[in-house]
């Protein structure tokens, strides 16, 4: 059984404005998620929370159990209510990693251009401070010949 082959990315070029847009975009889907999350959560625990004017008490003699019967879904409903927070507050955290490692990299290929430019313009700084190559009909300045 072989391992994972890395995906063929082909001639696949990556700008640091394209970098930045990510981190932008993967910002507003995590606010966008924070956001919804609060939201529908507040809408559960209000739904949960049923109407406390016209509360109705269920006597645990009912027939058919049904006080045993709503006491169990109502536990069964807050457990999901919470695994479903914190999935989605894991997911929140996923994306803020994905926007740190996107900064990351836009980082990184700043800091190379940065050292490429440098060494560039010290390459220039050499070729410049070279003497130029003899011209062609001027004698070899090394004394001996083939």
């Amino acid at each position: 059984m072989g391992g994972i082959q890395p995906p063929d990315t082909g001639d696949l070029s990556v700008s640091v404005e394209d970098l930045d847009a990510a981190a932008e975009y993967v910002e507003r889907l995590k606010q966008y998620v924070d956001d919804t999350i609060s939201y529908e959560m507040e809408r559960v625990k209000e739904r949960m929370k049923g109407d406390s004017n016209n509360a109705q008490a269920v006597p645990n003699g009912t027939p058919f159990g049904a006080y045993e019967d709503a006491r169990m879904q109502w536990q069964a409903l807050t457990k999901s209510t919470a695994n479903m927070e914190a999935h989605l507050k894991l997911l929140s955290a996923k994306l803020a990693a994905l926007k740190k490692g996107t900064e990351d990299i836009a980082q990184a290929f700043r800091d190379a251009e940065a050292r490429n430019a440098a060494t560039g313009k010290q390459i220039e700084r050499l070729l410049e401070s070279a003497t130029p190559p003899p011209a062609a009909g001027d004698p070899s300045t090394y004394p001996y010949t083939a």
